[in-house]
């Protein structure tokens, strides 16, 4: 997937945006633009004319080469309108509040609510910047464990929940950046890669008792064990 970008050529209001982007042609018109800013090139043999099928396939004169404009986005494929893509995607970029699944399925008018999930996903992950700086300073680790109420053994080991680990940088009565990602378990076998993907060496991170952090590298960390009140990471989890 090609990396996510903000250009300087995006509308300033929602008229705006509806006014550009209410047909098919505009959104293939725009895609154009940004794949080929001087006009169609052919990536095979590098010949400057082209023509289009039925399916919005741009086809080299010369080589025949096809060329896609939505392959390496997150529409490639796809069998909605390109412009309920773009009304997504204007959306989920300008409203301050968020939008969240629930959201999309009512302003775009789906009738799955696992439809708009799955574009929620889609649309999070190509914003997630690739080379981010790592977490800093004073860092609180923990795990929490998604799903729903079940009998038997509750926290760690229970069965039928997804366990999340999360850290968060302390910026001193406030919480700062935050990282989380799905283990199998909260073994150290999958705290430790997690702490040196996501912390940076030097940090002081602090963490419960659970014999998972006891392996730590201590040379790379200062490693606090205590027993501290639980931070509530999971609206920060499903929030939109």
């Amino acid at each position: 997937m090609t990396d996510f970008k903000i250009v300087e050529d995006f509308p300033k209001s929602e008229i705006e945006f509806e006014d550009r982007f209410s047909t098919e042609k505009s959104c293939y018109e725009y895609l154009f633009q940004m794949k080929w800013p001087t006009g169609f090139s052919c990536c095979k043999c590098n010949h400057e004319a082209y023509w289009v099928s039925s399916r919005n396939i741009f086809i080299c004169t010369q080589c025949g080469h096809q060329h896609s404009l939505t392959a390496g986005t997150i529409m490639h494929q796809t069998k909605k309108p390109l412009r309920l893509w773009f009304k997504a995607m204007w959306w989920f970029t300008t409203r301050k509040s968020g939008v969240n699944a629930v959201n999309l399925k009512d302003l775009l008018g789906f009738g799955s609510y696992g439809t708009a999930w799955h574009w929620l996903q889609k649309l999070r992950r190509c914003t997630i910047r690739k080379g981010r700086e790592k977490l800093s300073g004073e860092i609180e680790i923990d795990e929490f464990f998604i799903g729903g109420q079940q009998s038997g053994k509750r926290g760690r080991g229970a069965n039928g929940k997804a366990i999340v680990i999360a850290a968060v940088e302390k910026e001193h009565r406030s919480l700062g950046r935050i990282r989380l990602e799905v283990i199998p378990d909260s073994s150290s076998d999958f705290i430790l890669p997690f702490i040196e993907k996501y912390i940076e060496p030097g940090s002081m991170i602090t963490s419960d008792g659970w014999k998972g952090y006891y392996p730590i590298d201590k040379s790379q960390y200062v490693h606090h064990q205590v027993e501290f009140p639980k931070v509530d990471f999971s609206p920060l989890y499903t929030s939109a």
